[in-house]
C-alpha cells in the first residue's frame, strides 16, 4: 500500500495546481463584476451543489483533478449577456486571462518563501559526505567525514567556499587543508574538467548538506531568489536546443510525484512550487486557446479599435487546438520513450 501512496498525492498535486490557477481567473472576474455562473472543483458531470451565492454556483465534480470557472457569455458564438465576459472591454478580458498565470506564479512564490521557515533551506557544509570510487579525490586520499578547513591556504567557512574554488580550477592543482580526527593534513589534487551546465572543475566528492531554518525575512529573500532562478531556468530550457530533454508530461509528473513522496513532505511541497511555475510559464505562451494566446487576441482587438471577426477568432482557435494537440502528442511520446527505456519509474 505504501508503494502506491503517491497516486492520491499525484491527484492532490494536479488539483492544487489547476484550482489555484482557476482561482486567479475567478477572483479578477469577480473584482471586475463579470458574472461567474459556476466555480467548480473537479471535472466531469456536476455531482454536488455546495451552495449558490449571488449568480455563482459552487460545485463539486467527480474527478478531483483541478477545477474550472464558467463565466457568463464566455463563448463568442453566443449572444452577449448582461455582465457577460465577451461584452466587456478588451483590457478587462486581458486582465482575467492574465490572472490565471499570475495566480500560478503566486502559489510558487508562496511555496518557495515558506520552505525556509517550515523545513529550512539546503546549506552546503565543508564536510565530506561521500567520495566517488576512482575519482581524483579518492586518489588524493580524501575520506568521508573529512572537514575541509582551507583551500589553497585560504580559510573555508562553508561548503560553498570549497566548491567555488574547485569549480573554478579545472586542470589546476588545488591544496585542501583537511581536519581529520583533530589533525590537519594537506591534500593536493587536480580537478578534471566536467560539465554542470558549464565547464567546471570536479574532484569527485560530495559535501554534506544540512537543512538550515530561516526567519521570515531571510526565507522571503531566498524564495524571491529561487522563483527568479527557476523562471530563468524554465525559459532557458524551453528555448534551448535540448528542449526535448527538458519537457515532461503527465507520466513524468507522476514519476516526480512518486519520488517526492518517497523523499518527504518538503520535497512534495517544493514540487508543487516548481510545477506551478511551469504552469504559469506555459499559460503565458502566445498560443491561441491558452491564456497567453487569448491575451494576444485581446491586445490585437485593442490595437484595431474593434472586435475581431468571427472568422479570425475561429482560425486562431483552430491553430491553437492544433498546436496544443501536437505538443501533447510529442510530450506523450517523450514520456513513453523515457518510461520504456527506464529513464523514469525505476
Amino acid at each position: 500500500m505504501a508503494n502506491f501512496i503517491w497516486i492520491p498525492a499525484f491527484v492532490l498535486l494536479l488539483g492544487i495546481l489547476v484550482l489555484f490557477h482557476e482561482l486567479g481567473h475567478f477572483t479578477v472576474a469577480k473584482l471586475l463584476k463579470i458574472r461567474v455562473d459556476e466555480f467548480a472543483f473537479g471535472f466531469g458531470p456536476k455531482w454536488i451543489r455546495l451552495f449558490k451565492r449571488g449568480d455563482t454556483e459552487y460545485t463539486i465534480h467527480p474527478f478531483p483533478i483541478g477545477g474550472f470557472v464558467k463565466l457568463a457569455g464566455e463563448n463568442p458564438n453566443e449572444p452577449p449577456v448582461p455582465n457577460g465576459f465577451t461584452s466587456r472591454p478588451w483590457y478587462q478580458r486581458f486582465l482575467v486571462y492574465l490572472a490565471g498565470p499570475l495566480a500560478s506564479f503566486l502559489l510558487a512564490y508562496i511555496v518557495f518563501c515558506s520552505l525556509g521557515m517550515l523545513y529550512g533551506v539546503p546549506n552546503v557544509t565543508n564536510q565530506v559526505q561521500s567520495v566517488e570510487k576512482g575519482s581524483r579525490a579518492e586518489a588524493a586520499g580524501l575520506k568521508v567525514g573529512d572537514k575541509i578547513v582551507a583551500v589553497n591556504g585560504k580559510a573555508a567557512t562553508s561548503g560553498e567556499d570549497v566548491v567555488n574554488v574547485i569549480h573554478s580550477s579545472p586542470g589546476k592543482q588545488v591544496t585542501l587543508s583537511v581536519n581529520r580526527n583533530g589533525s590537519v593534513i594537506l591534500i593536493k589534487a587536480t580537478p578534471i574538467p566536467g560539465k554542470l551546465g558549464k565547464n567546471v572543475g570536479l574532484l569527485g566528492f560530495t559535501p554534506k548538506i544540512e537543512m538550515r531554518r530561516e526567519g521570515v525575512i531571510e526565507s522571503a529573500k531566498n524564495g524571491t531568489k529561487e522563483t527568479t532562478r527557476f523562471v530563468g531556468m524554465m525559459l532557458g530550457a524551453i528555448f534551448s536546443k535540448d528542449v526535448a530533454k527538458n519537457v515532461g508530461g503527465p507520466i513524468a509528473i507522476a514519476d516526480a510525484t512518486r519520488e517526492s513522496v518517497r523523499r518527504g513532505m518538503d520535497y512534495f511541497i517544493f514540487l508543487i512550487g516548481v510545477l506551478s511555475l511551469s504552469l504559469g510559464v506555459f499559460n503565458l505562451m502566445p498560443i491561441p486557446v491558452v491564456d497567453g494566446g487569448q491575451m494576444v487576441l485581446a491586445v490585437m482587438e485593442g490595437l484595431n479599435g474593434r472586435r475581431l471577426s468571427q472568422k479570425t477568432i475561429e482560425i486562431a482557435q483552430f491553430i491553437g487546438v492544433a498546436t496544443i494537440a501536437l505538443l501533447l502528442i510529442t510530450i506523450m511520446y517523450l514520456d513513453l520513450h523515457r518510461l520504456f527505456t527506464h529513464q523514469i519509474f525505476q
